[in-house]
C-alpha cells in the first residue's frame, strides 16, 4: 500500500478548508486510493444515502455502503480497487472534509437565516 494522499477534487479557501466542486446534484467527487490502484469516486450528498446504506456504513460494512449509495461503474471500481479498512478511512475523511456533516443546531441557525456563536 501507498502512502500517498487521496487527491481531492476540490478548490482551497483562502482558511485552507477544502471546498468540495459539487456536481449539479451535490454529489462530490473524491479518489479512492488503494494498494491496485486509484479510481475517483462521485458520491451523492447523504442526504441520499438510502437507510440500509447508512447502516451499513455504520456497521462497517463499506461494500454494501457502496452497493447502495454509488452508481454501478463506482461500484465496479470499488469492487475492483478493493480497498482495505485504513483505504476506506482515508477515503470517508476525505469526504467529510469536503462535505462536513452540519450538527443539529447548525441546521437549525439556517433555517432562521443566521448563525450564532456558540457559548
Amino acid at each position: 500500500m501507498t502512502d500517498e494522499q487521496p487527491a481531492l477534487t476540490a478548490t482551497t479557501e483562502a482558511d485552507g478548508t477544502p471546498e468540495a466542486e459539487k456536481e449539479d446534484d451535490g454529489s462530490v467527487v473524491v479518489t479512492l486510493v488503494t494498494d491496485l490502484g486509484e479510481a475517483d469516486i462521485t458520491v451523492p450528498p447523504r442526504k441520499r444515502w438510502r437507510s440500509t446504506a447508512r447502516n451499513r456504513i455504520a456497521q462497517g460494512d463499506d461494500l454494501g455502503w457502496a452497493a447502495g449509495t454509488l452508481s454501478d461503474e463506482d461500484v465496479r471500481a470499488w469492487i475492483d480497487l478493493d480497498p482495505v479498512p485504513g483505504d476506506v478511512e482515508t477515503f470517508f475523511e476525505a469526504y467529510n472534509k469536503l462535505c462536513p456533516e452540519e450538527n443539529r443546531a447548525t441546521r437549525r441557525a439556517k433555517q432562521r437565516g443566521h448563525l450564532r456563536a456558540a457559548s
